[in-house]
């Protein structure tokens, strides 16, 4: 999820004209250079907040991103003019969460700028990728191609994160619902059997002293390692923002038991779509690793393609450099080599991408319909050890 502010701005003209209005952005700062990338002196810059606070920030998701992309689509192949169908759009999408910037991208197109200019003037919402494959369209009057090529894409991306994440939704509440049943019983139902057992007098069964070992220590410390977790996790999400944690997060991924395999095909399919349809609009192979070195998720993979894109800056083969890299599958080398010899390298690519998507898609299916009833096992596994634990010295002592 992105956040966009919007900023009130009032500045002034190289003749001295007052300007005032509306710009988005995720700083104030960033607006005051906007302005003066305009010519204007900035006078105020003001962050527009309502009643509600926080909640008055823009907030998208890439489905915006996607509604945006395919209405453009489809307006353009109907054969209507690019600022006619911004018009339209301004107003269709004027209570989506991307419409502000949407208005902002057709007033700076009205003011002279391309579509591909309004849009890099937008980075926060529209990625490199993006933006240069509009700039090809423009460039070779292919628009309307190469936006349907963009909300494919969007879609594809987008399916296969809602697919994934609704796998995941069922061993996730099992989970929690572990979690919170397993703190629950330790913290507030064993401790009133042990002072029933306290006053039974008699030696306990190990398994009870065992749970009741968990439970004080649960009551003495539970504040002391809640405030641990806390810390830690503050901690690692500030390393994980520094180059140098993304990069061994990144790594830790790729090389995880079981999900590492499912991982790798994620960013695979990822690289495959996205270059295939680099090159299936025109962008060379050299410029097309440059913009994928900068929309690549994965920080060890970006780093491949860096690499990649100066081999082939120095006119070595693509494939050659891929062999040669352990995190890349055997597969992508083969079929990115037959591609690059035949001359059809989009296509391979594009065929490797959906191979992989779908190849993920079963691997994340097959992993999750395992975890779901292991979970479901641990679950009933604690429970039924820790009502055994308060059962056995009730049955012992006969206490009723």
């Amino acid at each position: 999820m992105i956040i966009i502010l919007q900023f009130y701005y009032k500045a002034a003209e190289g003749s001295g004209k007052i300007r005032t209005g509306r710009l988005t952005g995720n700083t104030r700062d960033e607006v005051i250079l906007e302005l003066k990338k305009k010519g204007l002196l900035p006078i105020r810059v003001k962050e527009i907040r309502g009643g509600q606070g926080f909640f008055d920030l823009r907030r998208f998701k890439k489905e915006d991103l996607l509604a945006f992309t395919q209405q453009l689509t489809g307006l353009l192949e109907s054969g209507i003019q690019l600022n006619k169908a911004m018009e339209i759009l301004v107003n269709l999408l004027a209570e989506n969460p991307l419409g502000p910037v949407i208005k902002e991208v057709h007033r700076l197109m009205h003011e002279g700028a391309s579509f591909s200019q309004a849009l890099e003037r937008k980075k926060e919402v529209f990625d490199p990728l993006y933006i240069n494959l509009v700039k090809v369209g423009e460039a070779g009057g292919l628009l309307p191609q190469v936006m349907k090529r963009l909300s494919l894409a969007l879609e594809a991306e987008i399916n296969l994160k809602n697919n994934i994440v609704s796998n995941l939704t069922y061993p996730g509440m099992v989970l929690a619902l572990s979690m919170v049943s397993t703190i629950f019983l330790l913290w507030k139902v064993v401790p009133q059997f042990e002072l029933l057992f306290a006053k039974a007098g008699g030696e306990l069964p190990l398994i009870t002293q065992v749970v009741l070992n968990f439970s004080r220590g649960l009551s003495r410390f539970g504040l002391f390692l809640l405030a641990v977790i806390l810390i830690a996790v503050f901690a690692s999400r500030h390393y994980l923002l520094t180059p140098q944690g993304r990069l061994a997060w990144d790594r830790f991924w790729l090389r995880a038991p079981l999900f590492g395999v499912i991982v790798l095909r994620l960013n695979m399919a990822e690289f495959a779509r996205n270059l295939g349809m680099l090159l299936k609009s025109g962008v060379p192979l050299l410029e097309g690793l440059g913009l994928l070195k900068k929309t690549i998720k994965n920080q060890v993979l970006a780093g491949i393609m860096a690499d990649a894109e100066a081999e082939v800056r120095k006119g070595g083969s693509f494939a050659r450099f891929l062999s040669r890299q352990e995190q890349i599958p055997f597969l992508v080398t083969q079929m990115v080599g037959v591609g690059e010899e035949a001359g059809n390298l989009d296509e391979m690519c594009e065929h490797l991408g959906r191979l992989y998507e779908a190849d993920a898609k079963r691997r994340v299916e097959r992993l999750l319909a395992l975890l779901g009833p292991v979970l479901v096992l641990v679950l009933t596994g604690i429970i039924f050890f820790i009502a055994l634990a308060v059962i056995l010295p009730v049955m012992s002592f006969n206490i009723i």
